[in-house]
């Protein structure tokens, strides 16, 4: 049963979510003064200004919802795409049985009218 909820994951969304999270963390990083993440700091980070802080803050909370709303839209299209794998290959494998039997039949059909031929010489 396919889960339709949120059916709407694209790809696109993942990447546009990671350009959202590297603009906010470029502004933390230019709050602290910083040239690289790794030279975030507490320390750095107490001489910003509190209004600068505050948005930042909402801005973080906003990517922390929408991100949850995009990875679970991705979950459930993962969901969906190995339901479907799991019915194709069930077909897949009905499929292949058929073939089979057919196969069966077909040499079954050749063989007998080879015995029949030699039986004639």
């Amino acid at each position: 049963m396919r889960n339709t909820i949120m059916a709407d994951f694209k790809l696109s969304d993942l990447y546009k979510m990671e350009q959202e999270f590297e603009s906010v963390v470029s502004a933390v990083m230019g709050l602290g003064g910083c040239s690289a993440k790794s030279e975030l700091s507490g320390s750095l980070m107490k001489h910003a200004k509190k209004d600068a802080m505050v948005k930042v803050v909402c801005e973080l909370i906003s990517l922390m919802e929408k991100s949850a709303t995009v990875l679970k839209a991705a979950a459930c299209s993962i969901n969906n795409l190995q339901a479907d794998q799991i019915v194709n290959q069930k077909r897949i494998m009905e499929l292949q049985e058929v073939n089979r039997g057919e196969t069966v039949k077909a040499v079954t059909e050749t063989a007998k009218s080879e015995i029949k031929s030699y039986r004639m010489r």
